[in-house]
């Protein structure tokens, strides 16, 4: 994924000078940081307090990024001198574990443009397990802008189009369901590709895929594919009460054929044929009446 940049990094990041070290009063935050907030820092501190700071943190030039956005200055760091490309949780957890210096890799061309700027934090950051899907989504977003469409970003950063507009379909959630999103109580792959869909519609689309998955993963303890019962399966479960969402015909069908055996799916898959054949059938003869 998104090897044309990675591979134009590496080799920029193969071309620069060995790392230096820089004071961290010269460092400031990135203001194009696709991250909305620094989470979780106490592990990363604890390890820069005990081994240091091991891998460098990419910057470039305040002089640099100035030169293309001079209205964004007052945004800055007040004296700083570099800002952060890659590298804004270890320049914290390194504030907050004491260090005066930190090791640095000064790259200016990446601040060259607002493309390649974006381009550059997105990369660096999408990788990262604690980078939200919103964060990712805004990021993308940003970068679907400048490149005009979501088939040239997709070109761009090497992957498809359905994968951008399925990362950027979670914008478009109601409120409550990306809060649940953001606080952990619902997963992405449930929540992906609902933005058609009023917020109560999505809800129950939510509901019922996220009742499909965990009817496959009862079914899955229940009927190993090795063979060996286990023995969890044994132990008593609390099932919630699952309301069908019966305005949504789709939602329906994915409980149901997510609950039954392949004969039983079968056996309805047959019964809906012979229904929607009834209702062709109902409909031909009504039509030359109406001729």
């Amino acid at each position: 994924m998104f090897t044309e940049l990675d591979q134009r990094q590496a080799h920029s990041e193969g071309a620069h000078r060995p790392p230096s070290e820089l004071p961290l009063s010269w460092i400031g935050q990135n203001p194009d940081n696709p991250r909305e907030a620094l989470r979780d820092l106490e592990p990363l501190t604890t390890s820069i307090r005990e081994i240091g700071l091991v891998n460098a943190i990419t910057v470039a030039s305040v002089p640099a990024y100035v030169r293309e956005r001079p209205a964004r200055a007052s945004e800055l760091m007040p004296g700083a001198r570099y800002i952060v490309v890659d590298g804004h949780r270890r320049l914290e957890a390194a504030r907050i574990a004491g260090l005066s210096h930190v090791r640095v890799s000064v790259d200016d061309a990446l601040v060259s443009t607002d493309r390649s700027l974006l381009e550059a934090a997105f990369v660096a950051n999408v990788h990262r397990d604690d980078m939200n899907p919103l964060e990712q989504a805004y990021a993308l977003k940003k970068l679907v802008e400048f490149y005009g469409s979501q088939n040239k970003a997709a070109k761009r950063l090497g992957i498809a189009q359905s994968t951008i507009s399925s990362k950027l379909s979670v914008l478009e959630l109601g409120p409550e369901l990306q809060a649940d999103l953001l606080a952990g109580r619902r997963k992405v792959v449930h929540v992906r590709n609902l933005s058609r869909l009023s917020p109560q519609q999505q809800k129950q689309r939510a509901d019922a895929r996220a009742a499909a998955t965990e009817s496959r993963s009862s079914e899955a303890r229940h009927h190993p594919a090795t063979g060996v019962t286990n023995p969890l399966s044994a132990i008593p479960r609390q099932r919630a009460t699952l309301t069908m969402p019966w305005t949504d015909g789709v939602a329906c069908a994915e409980i149901a054929i997510s609950r039954m055996r392949p004969a039983e799916r079968a056996r309805m898959l047959r019964r809906l044929w012979q229904e929607a054949e009834k209702e062709a059938r109902a409909a031909r003869l009504v039509a030359p009446r109406r001729a």
